[in-house]
């Protein structure tokens, strides 16, 4: 199930971001301690739990960690003011950064890069560079593969099973939904980065939830962020400041 679907939710989860970009981006110039910007990001198939995982492990990981959903990245891609008032929070060296790295993800020359592709790995940088991210979808993973890549897979009974008790559906609505879901995605990743969603070294971890509950995941990837990320525990990090703030 989707994490934001009110409009005004999206917009404030937005303005949140911009604040929390500024808030640590000024943390990490101010504070002399090790800079850390972790990044998990969490691809799924419909039914396996993927935006209830995604807000479980928030909680876990606690301030200043978000989820950036489907909807916050699609309404910062596609709004203009929106995406420049979100890279102007970072810095000038940062700025530079990700445009180089856009460049050179997507090509410079003579032919024009499609403008959503463009604008969705920018923001993906960007959220990369403050970090205590937690993405769920859009292919984060092909754009930020320096992040704790994760796949979330479930069996067919269990995901129709999930589905209709999510959405109230019948049986056969939930096998349709489950289709049609599964060949957006892979055709959305394919179109937009070239590559299978399933494709061989694309993930660090690859979960299967049939015999999981949510906390159950969600434990699972912190202990992996922990491990990819040791200096979240120490005190003198940027993440020790912040939740003491």
């Amino acid at each position: 199930m989707r994490i934001s679907e009110d409009p005004r939710l999206v917009d404030q989860r937005i303005t949140e971001s911009i604040v929390r970009l500024r808030s640590i981006e000024e943390l990490q110039k101010r504070e002399q301690v090790p800079v850390v910007r972790p990044v998990v990001t969490i691809s799924r198939q419909m039914g396996a739990g993927g935006a209830d995982v995604a807000q479980k492990l928030a909680e876990m990981l606690g301030e200043p960690w978000q989820v950036y959903d489907q909807q916050i990245i699609d309404a910062i891609a596609n709004n203009a003011e929106v995406r420049k008032e979100m890279v102007e929070a970072l810095d000038e060296h940062a700025r530079s950064e990700i445009e180089s790295v856009v460049m050179s993800l997507l090509g410079v020359g003579g032919i024009e890069t499609p403008g959503y592709r463009k604008h969705l790995v920018q923001v993906l940088l960007t959220i990369e560079r403050a970090g205590f991210a937690i993405v769920l979808g859009r292919g984060a993973n092909f754009v930020l593969p320096k992040a704790v890549n994760v796949r979330l897979r479930a069996s067919l009974p269990v995901r129709i099973r999930r589905v209709m008790e999510q959405l109230s559906l019948t049986r056969e609505q939930a096998q349709k939904q489950i289709r049609e879901s599964d060949k957006e995605r892979e055709v959305f990743i394919q179109h937009t980065f070239g590559r299978h969603i399933n494709e061989d070294g694309a993930y660090d971890l690859i979960i299967y939830t049939d015999d999981l509950t949510t906390e159950g995941v969600a434990r699972i990837i912190h202990t992996a962020v922990l491990v990819r990320y040791p200096e979240l525990e120490k005190p003198s990090s940027v993440y020790a400041l912040v939740q003491k703030r």
